[in-house]
């Protein structure tokens, strides 16, 4: 018995100081899906009616509070709250020029932001913390529509995978702002592999329970 003791100790010493268990990488703004850009209203004036919409596609809330979206020109605002600004998971975040529903084309924005504009023609979406830029779009001339938004249909952020919403909302213009849209997004879920040192620790404390048995049963 006190040899047996000694040999399991042998085994599994290694296993649990040795092994590393694997790590899940937390959520981020780099994570979030831009779903819908409305770059040019019809219904109302652009410095009332435009916006654009986030999809948190992972598992954990993400906090947008101190991220910094801006363009490749002068265009920059911090993000800013009384309180951190969560986007949970599988929601859907309006961010808007205009947060009074009353005169921005009939919608409800999330976060009002002010110091950004999206251009006509072309412009770029930067979403950044200090200096790492952790998500960015960019769209140049024929990807606006006039009094549409355009909606993302799959999940890869390309200018190629926009097309002009045919949904009507609010004064008359065309996209589903804070809603599902065309394309439905849904929650990514990652499954967490086990860990090394619980499956080092089974197959050496299997191995050790068949030699245990073995010296019994000389």
């Amino acid at each position: 018995m006190k040899y047996n003791a000694i040999l399991l100790a042998h085994i599994l010493g290694p296993v649990l100081t040795c092994s590393t268990p694997s790590i899940v990488q937390a959520a981020s703004v780099s994570d979030l899906f831009i779903t819908e850009i409305m770059a040019n209203p019809s219904a109302v004036s652009d410095t009332n009616g435009e916006w654009f919409e986030l999809f948190n596609p992972t598992s954990d809330s993400i906090n947008l509070s101190g991220i910094t979206i801006s363009d490749s020109g002068s265009n920059s605002h911090t993000i800013s709250s009384s309180n951190d600004l969560w986007l949970d998971s599988g929601n859907y975040f309006v961010m808007a020029r205009n947060g009074n529903s009353l005169d921005n084309g009939g919608f409800a924005a999330d976060y009002v932001y002010s110091n950004f504009t999206l251009g006509n023609t072309s412009d770029q979406i930067i979403f950044s913390e200090g200096a790492n830029e952790l998500l960015r779009f960019d769209y140049g001339a024929g990807f606006v529509a006039n009094g549409a938004s355009m909606e993302l249909l799959s999940e890869s952020i390309l200018a190629s995978n926009y097309a002009a919403s045919t949904s009507l909302y609010g004064d008359g213009d065309f996209g589903t702002p804070g809603t599902v849209g065309t394309y439905a997004f849904s929650v990514q879920t990652t499954a967490v592999p086990l860990p090394n040192a619980l499956w080092l620790f089974a197959s050496g404390l299997l191995g050790c329970t068949g030699l245990m048995r073995r010296k019994s049963a000389k």
